[in-house]
């Protein structure tokens, strides 16, 4: 009675009291806008001092003004239907952005588009001429059989510029046929056109050469997903298909020819292939101790029958070469993830995973022949049958309220088939780990463990490439000690100031290695600082520091002492900078960055000291953003970025295409730049929204 009386007093209030106007109440927790919006960015960059080095994945790679425009919105309309757009960097070879539509709860459709320029080099020169994936020397020219004598040679040479641009086009496309089930295929296109670096030799004669790249990779992939309450499952085909328009790359010899008639090389190009692959994964949710088990599976097949190039380019050379090579490869990967907290303190993970890769192509015995003249042997097609189990997992157990730790390891056992060098790899590796939180404030976690790669004995050295030393092995076959160790660490020393601590440290040892790596050790650690004093000012700081320290030998012949080679990096960093809003209108941001880095090589031989001249890169770079909103709907914003990076390396340093006797160089030069680059953009925000007003 007494609820009843209360609720007659209350509604009796509020009859008397007008309700309050709810027309300007916003519902923050809607899901989507209703109407439409939208931003367009319309600017200019202007560049001074911009190159290939600057350029390299911004496509800003030559003093001058470039077109800043960019543009995202949404459109949703109150039956679910939709409309999503964002596009960045539309006047530049850096260009991406996407489209998209649908239905909530019904399909939808995905256009993208990715654009990655990578401008290597543009310090090269070269005489050779290209008509297609044909280098060619100008007329008149006099060869030699050095680069001193080739007189026509300054006068021949043109710019060489060294780059690729990769373009890569996309359409998805979703149907939600039920609440479970979800069907989609998706087309993706990837070009790759321009000029990479490469290098040719006649017996003891050499050029490097530009070498036209012009491939095109198209892939496909369709299939159905069901998700539950419990479980989900995908089932997909993928095909990729990889063409290169290019068979080969023919080029003429600047040098006399060692015998007559080699007056042209040949280099192979990679081949076009396909892969044809059906994948299935998922997770179930076990009912027992918070267990999910997560599972993938695949078959797959890599084949390629590109015809070979002939094994001389002499007319008339009589070496048989087999018509292509018919590689017929079967990919096999099963997988199984597990977690589960058993104890409300611990917590268990375990991963298995099997990769085979069965080579059922026919190896195939050819004679070859050294620089297009001598014939050199017999060499069989490589095999690459390899069978891999890897096991990993760990715990982690709460001990104390300020203390929690961990033990892991991993296991990787490898057996490759006939015709490799080795027969099988093993490699283990375990840790422990310890989290120490003694204040709410302060957390810092230790991490120690050790790694041991065993390997056979080397089982075919017939495998091996021609003239190989066997005694040398490739890093990832020799047998590897190593031991590794972290620490991580975090201090909210306030509510404005943190600080964050980064430290590893790992040493590889080869001992079993006779000739080739024998020692790997790397240092490194960061830190971090940031300081937020209010929501319109922030500043950081952040510092690190990598060491890197290899030791290799060799021996340049069986009656020779072995010489000795000592490797050293070392890399700095520290960057500084802050976001600052002096006024609501007025937004300012500053970026410095100082990246210096050395490295010296010390080599021994025949009881010798000699130190190679050191190489070293330094990036000094700074950024300035200032932003001003006009009105609720126009910014304004200037960028200013000033980039100053040098590097000397000796192995380029006032090398010309004439500098070494029996090299015919592209003169490339080390990378550097100085660049100020300016942009200046309006970014214009129109449209409205029509979200619906809370009734509360």
């Amino acid at each position: 009675m007494i609820a009843v009386a209360a609720f007659t007093v209350a509604a009796a209030a509020s009859a008397d009291t007008p309700p309050a106007d709810t027309s300007d109440w916003k519902c923050t927790q809607c899901p989507f806008l209703q109407g439409y919006e939208s931003n367009v960015e319309v600017g200019a960059l202007a560049a001074s001092g911009a190159n290939a080095t600057f350029g390299r994945y911004t496509g800003i790679d030559h003093a001058g003004t470039y077109a800043d425009v960019g543009g995202s919105g949404q459109l949703r309309s109150d039956d679910g239907s939709y409309a999503n757009y964002d596009l960045e960097q539309l006047g530049l070879a850096s260009r991406s952005g996407y489209v998209e539509g649908g239905r909530e709860g019904k399909y939808d459709l995905r256009v993208s588009y990715d654009g990655q320029p990578e401008r290597l080099y543009d310090t090269g020169v070269t005489p050779f001429q290209a008509s297609g994936t044909n280098l060619g020397l100008p007329p008149g020219w006099i060869a030699a059989g050095g680069t001193a004598g080739m007189s026509a040679l300054g006068p021949s040479l043109a710019s060489a510029p060294i780059g690729t641009d990769r373009r890569t086009v996309a359409l998805l496309g979703r149907f939600f046929a039920s609440p479970g089930w979800t069907l989609f295929g998706e087309f993706r296109r990837q070009e790759k056109v321009g000029t990479d670096l490469t290098s040719a030799s006649f017996l003891t004669e050499a050029v490097q050469l530009r070498q036209p790249v012009n491939y095109a990779t198209d892939s496909f992939e369709a299939g159905a997903a069901w998700s539950g309450r419990i479980a989900s499952f995908r089932l997909s085909y993928l095909g990729s298909w990889f063409e290169d328009d290019n068979d080969a790359l023919t080029f003429a010899n600047p040098y006399l020819p060692i015998v007559p008639g080699a007056t042209e090389g040949r280099l192979g190009v990679p081949p076009s292939n396909n892969l044809q692959q059906v994948a299935a994964s998922g997770n179930l949710q076990l009912p027992w101790y918070a267990t999910t088990l997560t599972y993938t599976a695949s078959l797959g097949w890599l084949r390629q029958n590109d015809a070979f190039l002939p094994v001389s380019t002499l007319a008339g050379a009589g070496v048989p070469v087999p018509g292509s090579l018919n590689g017929d490869v079967h990919l096999t990967h099963y997988a199984l993830q597990l977690a589960s907290r058993p104890l409300p303190k611990l917590n268990i993970r375990g991963n298995a995973a099997y990769d085979g890769r069965d080579d059922q192509t026919t190896p195939l015995a050819f004679n070859y022949v050294a620089t297009d003249t001598f014939p050199a042997g017999t060499a069989v097609t490589p095999r690459y049958s390899e069978d891999r189990v890897r096991l990993d997992g760990g715990a982690d157990y709460a001990l104390a309220r300020w203390m929690r730790i961990g033990v892991g390891g991993k296991f990787n056992d490898n057996h490759y088939g006939p015709g490799q060098v080795v027969t099988n790899t093993q490699e283990t590796e375990s840790w422990g780990r310890a989290t120490v939180t003694p204040l709410s404030s302060l957390s810092f976690t230790l991490k120690y463990g050790d790694a041991m790669r065993r390997t056979s004995s080397f089982f075919n050295t017939g495998a091996l490439p021609p003239e190989e030393n066997p005694l040398v092995r490739d890093f990832n076959y020799a047998p590897r000690d190593r031991v590794f160790s972290s620490i991580t660490g975090s201090w909210a020393a306030t509510s404005t100031f943190t600080w964050t601590l980064e430290g590893f440290l790992a040493k590889d040892d080869y001992r079993l290695s006779p000739l080739g790596l024998q020692a790997a050790h790397e240092q490194r650690a960061s830190t971090t600082l940031t300081w937020t004093p209010r929501a319109t000012l922030s500043a950081y700081l952040d510092a690190g520091y990598q060491h890197l320290a290899m030791l290799q030998n060799g021996y340049t012949g069986a009656l020779t002492a072995p010489w000795l080679a000592a490797d050293t990096e070392r890399l700095w960093n520290l960057g500084v900078g802050g976001r600052w809003v002096p006024q609501e209108r007025w937004t300012l941001t500053l970026d410095y960055l100082l990246a210096p880095s050395y490295e010296d090589t010390d080599s021994t031989a025949g009881g010798a000291v000699q130190g190679f001249p050191q190489s070293w890169t330094k990036l000094d770079s700074a950024r300035l953003g200032v932003a001003y909103q006009w009105t609720p709907a126009l910014q304004i914003h200037f960028r200013y970025t000033r980039e100053q990076y040098n590097s000397n390396d000796w192995a380029l340093n006032a090398v010309g295409p004439s500098t070494v006797p029996n090299l015919l160089a592209l003169g490339i030069q080390p990378y550097r730049d100085s660049v100020n680059l300016f942009g200046l953009t309006v970014r214009y925000q129109f449209g409205h929204d029509s979200t619906p007003h809370a009734s509360q």
